[in-house]
């Protein structure tokens, strides 16, 4: 640029997001995640459906999910779904206010926003969702959590 001008960078004009459910399994070191455009408690009960799904193919009978206490997991349509899915999952919160304790906030989300999302500019959505998906399919490969 000369001097005294400032450089025309062209974007959308919005700021479109990908949102993330992710759910760290353990011990196996692998998640399962779902994607979805909005973050709210049907999207959440969507992830909890495909918990759901893994658990009962597995043959597992008791499935213990940690979560914090963002709106969307403890709005009321939420907590009535967990309680009609008592036979199978136990629900454990994380005190408010300390997401040093969610491994999933510190391990997979610090990683993928500064592997994936930072300083990028992806041409479209699908390119951005692309990419996150690529990323979190290849978390098995990272080293013990």
């Amino acid at each position: 640029m000369r001097k005294g001008e400032q450089q025309k960078i062209l974007h959308k004009g919005t700021n479109d997001k990908v949102n993330v459910f992710i759910t760290l399994l353990y011990p196996q070191n692998k998640i399962k995640f779902n994607t979805s455009k909005t973050r709210n408690s049907n999207d959440f009960i969507n992830h909890l459906n495909s918990i759901k799904r893994y658990v009962r193919k597995r043959s597992i009978k008791r499935f213990i999910l940690i979560i914090d206490n963002a709106s969307f997991h403890v709005s009321n349509k939420t907590k009535q779904y967990i309680e009609r899915q008592s036979t199978w999952l136990t629900v454990l919160f994380l005190p408010t206010r300390a997401a040093f304790l969610n491994i999933v906030e510190t391990k997979v989300n610090r990683n993928l926003k500064k592997d994936v999302c930072a300083n990028y500019n992806y041409e479209t959505e699908e390119n951005l969702l692309f990419t996150v998906r690529k990323y979190l399919r290849c978390f098995g490969c990272w080293p013990k959590i």
